[in-house]
């Protein structure tokens, strides 16, 4: 009877023993299992569900309100823009080429400024006027008599403010094609040329973004040129879009069929504007430009 009693009790002391060991074992491939996952929770920054995703940039909207403004018209009209904050840039027709016209007075004004800048050139240098130099279209100059004196800094603010003709001709000639070319293939104005007087609205786009950020000329010359670009003879275009009191630094362009106007626009938060036409009839654009400028207006400041 005793001997009976004690196997019974070996017997309930395996079972438990072997009881223990089978939720042991259960224990550790249940573990094995789950412990990916418990490390990559414990090992992965907390994401905090409260915090709202970074809106997408979708221009759609604007994009559909300029194709609105412009389908039923003559030409082609080419737009684009660039945010100096957000660094996002958007537009329509902006990688094609279309004739320059005026536009194409910025890189000589900016050759200039960087040839002052190495010690090569003098702003205050005068240059006497000459009957040859002159020529018709935009501009003062045409009409002053020849032997007149003007320093280079005085012939940069008649083309900024005049979009003067004579001026340009006079700096183009002192500058030299080649100089100006090389100018704007620095800048990676791609389908610019000063031969075939041609450009596109993303490389005008480039030019007043460089010219902003200060990176080709000082920030005093940068200044200086933008002084000479704001409150122009022409403020019919893209300032005329734009709230009274909002600063505009800008240059037009204006050929037949070539309605344009490219430059900054001083919001709260800065950006490039450019508008080209080519083709187009100038009552249809000088009507139209501004309204494409309030809808980008109204898209950037919303």
């Amino acid at each position: 009877m005793l001997l009976s009693t004690q196997l019974v009790k070996k017997d309930r002391k395996a079972i438990v023993v072997i009881f223990a060991l089978t939720v042991l074992a259960s224990g550790l491939v249940y573990c094995k299992a789950k412990l990916p996952i418990f490390w990559q929770n414990l090992s992965s920054p907390t994401v905090i569900s409260n915090i709202p995703e970074e809106e997408k940039f979708d221009p759609t909207p604007v994009l559909a309100e300029i194709h609105k403004l412009t389908e039923n018209l003559r030409g082609t009209y080419g737009v684009y823009v660039y945010q100096f904050k957000k660094g996002n840039e958007y537009g329509v027709n902006y990688q094609q080429v279309f004739p320059a016209a005026s536009l194409m007075k910025l890189p000589v004004i900016l050759t200039l400024y960087q040839e002052v800048e190495i010690g090569v050139l003098d702003l205050e240098t005068e240059y006497v006027l000459k009957e040859t130099d002159k020529l018709g279209g935009a501009g003062v100059l045409q009409a002053k008599p020849a032997g007149g004196v003007y320093t280079y800094r005085q012939l940069v603010e008649y083309i900024g403010q005049y979009s003067d003709n004579t001026a340009n001709n006079v700096l183009i000639k002192l500058l030299g094609r080649e100089k100006i070319q090389q100018t704007i293939d620095t800048l990676g104005m791609e389908k610019t040329s000063l031969e075939k007087y041609e450009t596109s609205p993303e490389d005008m786009g480039i030019f007043f973004r460089k010219l902003y950020q200060g990176s080709i000329v000082s920030r005093e010359n940068r200044d200086e040129i933008f002084g000479f670009l704001t409150k122009t003879a022409f403020e019919d275009r893209i300032p005329a879009g734009v709230p009274e009191g909002i600063r505009v630094v800008h240059k037009i362009g204006t050929e037949i069929g070539n309605y344009s106007d490219a430059g900054i626009i001083f919001a709260k938060e800065p950006f490039v504007l450019v508008i080209i036409s080519k083709n187009a009839r100038e009552a249809e654009a000088l009507e139209v430009l501004p309204q494409i400028v309030a809808a980008i207006w109204e898209f950037e400041t919303k």
